[in-house]
């Protein structure tokens, strides 16, 4: 015999998924975030080496991190 589940036990259980539920979109929304953080320090990072290549005409430097560069901003 299958024992009924009271509605404490059914609103405890649908409370519980809307919590996992709420809580993964938090995660997925931090991680957007903190990718996107990333991404930014990355190309900040790529235009000063750009920057520091052009004053030292390093030309095979400049258009090796130019690439870079440009890659990351098509795929964003």
């Amino acid at each position: 015999m299958e024992k009924k589940k009271s509605y404490q036990e059914l609103l405890k259980e649908y409370t519980m998924t809307q919590i996992q539920k709420e809580t993964r979109e938090i995660e997925s929304k931090i991680d957007q975030f903190l990718n996107g953080l990333l991404q930014k320090r990355h190309v900040e990072q790529l235009r000063t080496e750009i920057d520091q290549a052009l004053d030292q005409k390093d030309e095979k430097s400049f258009h090796k991190l130019a690439q870079k560069l440009s890659s990351i901003l098509k795929n964003s």
